[in-house]
């Protein structure tokens, strides 16, 4: 007779391929099995565990040594910066040496909010050709509501001064200016890789060999290496393929620490209770007490409900006059108002139909491999940038066809950024006329010619 094993005895495989799916030291099922008893001897494996994964994505991939109360507080600040909103985290101390069950509760709301595992596998992945990152989606354009801007408290205190803020844009600017150059150098030199090994490769779709590709032809013992990522890679994402069908298993054990977490905090409640009110005169003394703060709490609130009433009825008085000056005042004034409005809807509204299912299903988004054909549709020379085996030409983009998407949005760009200057220059003509004794003068013309000359450095980029 076959008995079924229950569905608990496939627990530690579902966490075993959880650890091994996850990059760095892998975390054993029993680690975990002390945390949900919170242990504190598994406290400093998670604090290691999170650390590591929380800098693959904040710290590009380099791991620092830290000691532990580093690890701990850049958890944290890392924890805070998702929006994990669970005080007694926040609350372990800085050697990490409890709480264990409270860092497998973080982590698994990582795994679940965030998409932890998702990620590192994206940015852990071994790229064994040149890619480049495109994204042909129209995110909608964000309009600061009427009356706000980006500084609205204009006087607060040790705010930085207008010299500052012109050395940070010169500083914005050359550093754009040097990571234009890199690029540029780093197209130049993938494009001499790419024509001059045009006939090379194996694959007559690709026709080239790619960057790392001919790295390993110039030093063929660095091949052992390359073969280590791959397998190291390829094996992260077995492990993930085990874990997605027993992933269900995981969640069920982690209500079961949920529960003992919530057990724990009504004990805990309990005894708080039970040191608060040790005599029946003292607990006598602490309801009426609580009586008191309820009666006046309610005082307060009715107070508070009859000042509402007149402020709003107040709000109501001023709201019918000003309609009634706007209607004395004429019509002109409300249609211009009208037409701005209709603009700004008709601006997005077109963002809408750009970002609608439809439109999306067209666009092309995230990395895609480079490939350099001689003989593309149009007959020239070009970069082609396709998936990472295409059998077609329409898979991919064209690089014409991508630059002519990019030289649109650009254009729809420089509409809102019209729009948003000429909004502002009006605000600051009704500024200026109602400061009678300032001098505005305006920049010189040859600054104006080298600002207009670098913007045009920066579009034409």
């Amino acid at each position: 007779m076959n008995c079924q094993r229950p569905a608990s005895a496939y627990l530690p495989a579902a966490i075993a391929a959880l650890s091994l799916s996850l990059p760095g030291s892998h975390v054993s099922p029993e680690t975990f099995r002390q945390a949900k008893f919170d242990q504190p001897q598994a406290s400093l494996t998670f604090w290691k565990l999170l650390y590591h994964l929380l800098n693959h994505i904040h710290g590009g991939g380099q791991i620092k040594s830290a000691d532990t109360g580093t690890q701990v507080r850049f958890v944290k600040y890392a924890a805070l910066s998702y929006g994990y909103r669970r005080l007694k985290f926040y609350q372990l101390p800085a050697d990490g040496s409890e709480a264990s069950r409270e860092l497998l509760l973080a982590l698994s709301w990582f795994l679940c909010r965030i998409a932890l595992m998702e990620k590192l596998l994206i940015l852990n992945r071994f790229k064994l050709w040149d890619e480049a990152k495109v994204c042909m989606c129209n995110p909608p354009l964000k309009y600061p509501q009427d009356g706000k801007s980006l500084f609205s408290k204009p006087h607060i205190k040790g705010q930085k001064d207008v010299q500052y803020l012109q050395w940070l844009n010169g500083r914005l600017k050359l550093q754009w200016r040097s990571y234009h150059s890199d690029q540029e150098e780093q197209c130049k030199l993938l494009h001499k890789v790419h024509s001059y090994t045009i006939g090379s490769h194996i694959d007559p779709v690709i026709d080239h060999f790619s960057v790392i590709e001919v790295d390993v032809g110039r030093q063929a013992e660095r091949y052992k290496q390359l073969l280590r990522f791959v397998e190291s890679d390829c094996s992260r994402l077995e492990a993930f393929l085990k874990w997605k069908p027993m992933e269900s298993l995981y969640w069920h054990w982690m209500e079961t620490v949920l529960d003992m977490v919530i057990e724990d905090t009504q004990n805990q409640t309990m005894c708080y209770k039970d040191c608060l009110l040790p005599g029946s005169d003292l607990g006598c003394h602490g309801v009426t007490r609580i009586m008191e703060e309820v009666d006046k709490c309610k005082k307060d609130l009715l107070s508070l409900c009859q000042e509402l009433c007149e402020h709003i009825t107040l709000r109501k008085q001023a709201c019918y006059g000003k309609v009634r000056t706007r209607q004395e005042k004429g019509v002109e004034d409300f249609c211009m108002a009208v037409r701005k409005v209709q603009e700004i809807v008709e601006l997005k509204f077109s963002d809408l139909k750009c970002n609608n299912s439809t439109c999306q299903s067209n666009m092309l988004h995230g990395p895609y491999r480079l490939v350099y054909r001689k003989k593309c549709l149009k007959d020239s020379k070009m970069d082609a940038i396709g998936t990472a085996a295409p059998t077609k030409a329409s898979e991919g983009i064209t690089a014409s066809d991508l630059i002519s998407f990019l030289k649109k949005k650009e254009a729809r760009l420089k509409a809102q950024l019209k729009q948003q200057q000429e909004g502002d220059r009006q605000k600051i003509h009704k500024a200026a006329n109602k400061l009678g004794q300032v001098l505005f003068i305006p920049p010189m013309k040859t600054q104006k010619a080298r600002i207009s000359a670098e913007v045009d450095k920066v579009h034409h980029f």
